[in-house]
C-alpha cells in the first residue's frame, strides 16, 4: 500500500512539470514546432486522462462481468466514450498534440491498477480504488466542461459545442460514479474476519 501511494505521487509530481527542453518537449502532429498553446495541452492532458478512464472501465466491465460492478462500468463506459468525440473535435480544431511522455503515464497507471484488480473481488479495495479514479476522472471532465464554457465567447475554436449538456452529463456521471463507489466502500473497507 505505501509503494502504490509512492508510485502515485512520483506520477502525480512528474506529470505536473513541463520540460523546457524543445527537442524533448511536446510538439504539433503537423510539424516541428513546440506546443506552446496552453489550450491544446489542456485538452491533450484531458484525452490521456479520459483514456485512462476507458481502459480502466473496459478492464471492470471485462473483469467482472457478470456482476452489478461490470454492469456499472459498462453504462459509464458507453458514455465516456461519447463525451470523448466532442473532446476529439475540439483537439482537432485546436491543434492535435503528440505527447508520448503523458500517454505513457496514462499506460503505465492503467497498467499499475490493473495488477491490483487482478486479485480482487468486484466489491473488494482494487475496485473501490478504481471507481474513485473513476469518479475524481469524470469530475475532472466536467470541471473541464465548465472551464471551457467560460471561454467559449473569447476564442472561437469552442463555438458550436454545447458545454451546458455536456456539464450535465458529467455530473450525472460522476453521481452514478461516485454513488456506487461510496456503496462498494461498505464492503471494500470493512476488515475482514479470519
Amino acid at each position: 500500500m505505501l509503494e502504490d501511494l509512492h508510485f502515485r505521487e512520483k506520477i502525480f509530481r512528474f506529470d505536473h512539470e513541463r520540460i523546457p527542453d524543445p527537442t524533448i518537449g511536446l510538439r504539433f502532429r503537423s510539424g516541428d514546432k513546440p506546443m506552446d498553446d496552453p489550450l491544446a495541452v489542456y485538452l491533450h492532458d484531458h484525452i490521456a486522462g479520459s483514456r485512462f478512464a476507458i481502459e480502466l472501465l473496459e478492464k471492470l466491465a471485462a473483469e467482472f462481468a457478470d456482476t452489478p460492478t461490470g454492469a456499472i462500468a459498462r453504462e459509464l463506459l458507453g458514455e465516456v466514450q461519447a463525451d470523448r468525440r466532442p473532446l476529439e473535435q475540439l483537439v482537432a480544431r485546436v491543434g492535435k498534440a503528440k505527447a508520448d511522455l503523458y500517454d505513457a503515464l496514462g499506460w503505465m497507471a492503467e497498467r499499475a491498477s490493473r495488477i491490483k484488480l487482478k486479485h480482487d473481488d468486484p466489491s473488494g479495495l482494487g475496485t473501490f480504488e478504481a471507481f474513485e479514479a473513476v469518479s475524481l476522472g469524470i469530475y475532472g471532465k466536467r470541471v473541464l466542461w465548465e472551464v471551457l464554457q467560460t471561454q467559449q465567447h473569447s476564442d472561437p475554436r469552442l463555438d458550436g459545442i454545447d458545454f451546458k449538456a455536456l456539464i450535465e452529463r458529467a455530473e450525472q456521471q460522476y453521481q452514478k460514479a461516485n454513488n456506487y463507489h461510496l456503496e462498494l466502500a461498505r464492503t471494500a473497507l470493512t476488515a475482514s474476519s479470519a
